[in-house]
């Protein structure tokens, strides 16, 4: 009898131990979605606000008859529409895949806890994207740098009447390109291109070598292209911007430092270098593993 009732009483405590740690766990995990949602969504309102012109950043100037400033707009290789839809869907072309590739267990509950670990990077990934995204917008407010072909998409008022080298603070763009493009006339640093696409290449490249390099697999060649095609992206989204006359070099040089700056965030900090073994499982599942456990011995213990 005596046994019977101990069991009864730590079965209670533990049921109840169980459900106050799972309270506690969805309690935080609320919280900390909801702190998420309220920093992305004010990094996102923030780059929106710089992007329409809403918040008017600051013009350096410019000197008269400057060369540097003086090359034609002919378009660029990577537009904007291609750079933006790269860096959402490519991540998920090779994170989703490669963790459901890579399982060695391929029952039903498995791919499902891959799926979540798969989402788990990918929220990471945006996480940085966003963060590096706010960073150089306030770059660009701040700096309000001319592009090469500053005087053909603005045509500032100023320039018909400055003469020589003379330097002009202030000034108002007057040229036939959409408001849009006058404005980011003087916003060319650092190269937003530059420091997204090095972000994306190499979160992917890194992801790669830590998920799914082995050289003991057969997979090891087609994770090396794909590291290398994804290094390559990033490669040619930087440099086309100053073979287009889009950016300076020091620009694409600075958006390379600061991709790698939020890349560096991302991977160590965010993602814990893709290590993700300790995320295998959800809260619920060890819970429920230590019930077992715990009526396991209390049942050897009724026996003996």
């Amino acid at each position: 009898m005596r046994k019977l009732i101990s069991y009864g009483t730590m079965k209670r405590k533990d049921v109840e131990s169980q459900n106050s740690s799972t309270n506690r766990w969805t309690t935080h995990r609320v919280i900390a979605y909801v702190i998420d949602v309220a920093v992305l969504s004010g990094i996102i309102i923030l780059v929106l606000l710089f992007e329409t012109g809403i918040i008017r950043g600051h013009k350096a100037g410019f000197y008269c008859n400057d060369p540097a400033l003086s090359f034609p707009y002919q378009g660029e290789v990577v537009t904007t529409p291609i750079i933006v839809s790269t860096l959402f869907v490519l991540p998920i072309v090779v994170i989703f895949p490669t963790e459901l590739i890579m399982s060695e267990d391929h029952s039903t509950k498995r791919y499902t806890n891959n799926l979540k670990q798969a989402w788990l990077v990918y929220r990471m990934y945006l996480y940085g994207l966003l963060m590096n995204f706010g960073v150089v917008e306030m770059m660009k407010g701040l700096a309000g740098s001319p592009r090469p072909t500053f005087f053909d998409l603005c045509k500032p008022d100023a320039a018909l009447t400055c003469n020589g080298t003379e330097f002009v603070s202030s000034f108002e763009c007057t040229s036939e390109f959409s408001w849009w493009y006058q404005l980011d006339s003087y916003r060319s640093f650092p190269s937003g291109h530059a420091s997204f696409s090095v972000y994306c290449g190499f979160f992917i490249a890194w992801y790669l070598q830590k998920r799914a390099f082995a050289w003991t697999q057969p997979s090891t060649l087609a994770v090396t292209g794909l590291q290398l095609l994804s290094i390559t992206y990033s490669i040619i989204c930087s440099l086309t911007r100053i073979t287009d006359r889009r950016h300076h070099w020091w620009d694409v040089l600075a958006g390379t430092v600061v991709g790698f700056i939020t890349l560096l965030y991302a991977v160590i900090y965010l993602a814990d270098n893709f290590n993700l073994k300790k995320s295998e499982e959800p809260e619920q599942v060890r819970l429920e593993e230590r019930q077992h456990s715990v009526r396991t011995l209390l049942y050897e213990d009724q026996r003996s």
